[in-house]
């Protein structure tokens, strides 16, 4: 088989068992990857294990300071052995939901990072630690459990914590990816990999090739074996080749047992973090997760957006004074501008922004209606002239935003949600991805805003509205406000 510089077909051709056993026979850097990855969960068990003893000296304190009666009720002279096994059934409870459980090869950095994860984790230790107080230890003092349940709030902050530092004291790794399939969902998911640090997607591997794929082609699903073994690949990813399925499952029960496989789901756009496998007479089937927050993510999410909200609004008073009287001072006109915006379930209400515009700018939309910049029904201008002198500023840096934290407070609006579209903009959305933005209330931030803010087109907001919701969680809600920060300091995309 011939190398072509244009990158169209350039592998070993498979020979059947002599490609099989150049896979057994790979070089010795596989060997020492499966080394550094155990190595790495050696260090990640090391990390953890730590800052649950430093989150039991925590809680002890935390107890002793809440019922100074009970100062010597947690002695970590005399009580050093119930300390103990429950730092110990903490840690058993990190193993029991999986986060040691990738076997010898790569920890990708989302797998150091999992505070879901630990939380969930604390209940089972706890039951573990009362299985142990009642059967084991049978002191009847429950200082085990106790012990147990006064380190569940600094662990669920310091566990990731630990975890996080640790990571960053680590040799970095990469994953070599073969990508079976080509195409516009292949090409995209090799783009999507392309830009994290801890993948590299060598090429792809498919019998018909797509027209117009950008990516190289190693080889046809037969060449799969000696493909493997020839570019050191640590893992398969099954796309949507053009191949017949006969073929693929052949090629893949080959590999199968020698390099991790995953394959891409069929309906991949409806699946998120909360989908879930399940078996049914024999098959396994995918659980399709519901489009909408539950009862308790809709509180804890509320929880969140009323005490920072209320915090951020007594914390920025002076800046929000100062930006009050600089547009006094700039044009005549009322400070806030007022609007019906849609909101959760298509419901309207006003929101609230400093005025960054002359006072008449609402008049005047149809006179530049022909200079809108943006595809679909919104309007979107860079060198808007109806701009004022403060507005430009305070539009660039996002400080006209600031008054949304009342809507935040009032319930209107959240911290993190999809963008609130004027009502007019927002009534002409359809299709399921754009009617999946009612689910949840508008957001101050949200992906929109750390992904290009004005420079989305139509298309990406309703994508980037449609997946927040889909694929909701506190962490994310607290990643997306950690970079909101830095997207609006680096003046990206706002205008």
């Amino acid at each position: 088989m011939t190398v072509e510089a244009t990158s169209t077909r350039s592998a070993p051709t498979g020979d059947g068992p002599a490609s099989e056993a150049a896979l057994d026979q790979r070089p010795n850097d596989t060997h020492q990857a499966m080394k550094l990855g155990l190595r790495h969960r050696y260090y990640l068990q090391f990390a953890d294990i730590a800052t649950l003893a430093v989150s039991a000296v925590l809680g002890a304190v935390a107890l002793n300071l809440v019922s100074p009666a009970r100062a010597n009720y947690i002695d970590f002279v005399n009580a050093s052995v119930d300390i103990v096994v429950a730092i110990a059934a903490m840690a058993m409870a990190l193993h029991l939901h999986g986060l040691y459980r990738r076997p010898a090869a790569r920890l990708r950095p989302s797998e150091w990072w999992r505070p879901g994860v630990i939380a969930r984790c604390v209940p089972t230790g706890a039951l573990l630690a009362l299985f142990i107080d009642a059967f084991v230890l049978r002191d009847g003092r429950g200082m085990t459990l106790t012990a147990a349940v006064a380190m569940t709030l600094p662990a669920i902050l310091l566990v990731p914590l630990g975890r996080r530092l640790i990571a960053r004291t680590m040799d970095p790794t990469v994953s070599r990816i073969l990508v079976i399939g080509t195409g516009p969902i292949s090409d995209r998911l090799t783009s999507r990999l392309q830009r994290c640090p801890d993948t590299f997607v060598v090429g792809h591997v498919d019998d018909d090739v797509a027209p117009g794929t950008s990516s190289p082609v190693l080889g046809n699903l037969s060449d799969l074996p000696a493909v493997c073994a020839a570019y050191k690949i640590d893992r398969v990813i099954v796309g949507f080749p053009n191949t017949s399925d006969a073929i693929v499952l052949e090629a893949l029960r080959q590999l199968q047992g020698r390099v991790p496989i995953s394959e891409i789901p069929r309906y991949f756009e409806l699946h998120n973090w909360r989908s879930e496998a399940e078996e049914l007479h024999g098959l396994t089937l995918m659980h399709l997760p519901t489009a909408s927050l539950g009862p308790s993510a809709r509180i804890m999410k509320r929880v969140m957006d009323v005490t920072l909200a209320t915090c951020a609004l007594v914390a920025a008073s002076p800046v929000l004074l100062a930006i009050a009287l600089a547009i006094k001072l700039d044009t005549r006109g009322p400070v806030f501008f007022r609007q019906e915006r849609g909101g959760q379930g298509g419901v309207p209400f006003r929101i609230f922004k400093f005025r960054s515009m002359t006072a008449d700018a609402w008049q005047k939309r149809n006179t530049v209606a022909q200079l809108n910049e943006s595809d679909g029904p919104l309007f979107k201008m860079e060198n808007d002239p109806r701009v004022t002198r403060v507005g430009a500023f305070i539009r660039k840096t996002s400080l006209d935003e600031l008054p949304q934290l009342i809507n935040v407070v009032r319930g209107e609006m959240s911290l993190v949600g999809p963008r609130p579209l004027p009502t007019e903009e927002a009534d002409r959305i359809d299709g399921a991805a754009g009617l999946a933005r009612l689910d949840a209330k508008p957001g101050i931030t949200g992906l929109w805003q750390v992904c290009g803010r004005s420079d989305l087109s139509y298309a990406d907001l309703q994508h980037l509205d449609s997946v927040y919701v889909r694929s909701w969680s506190l962490m994310w809600d607290v990643r997306i406000m950690a970079k909101t920060p830095r997207v609006v300091f680096a003046r990206s995309g706002a205008y």
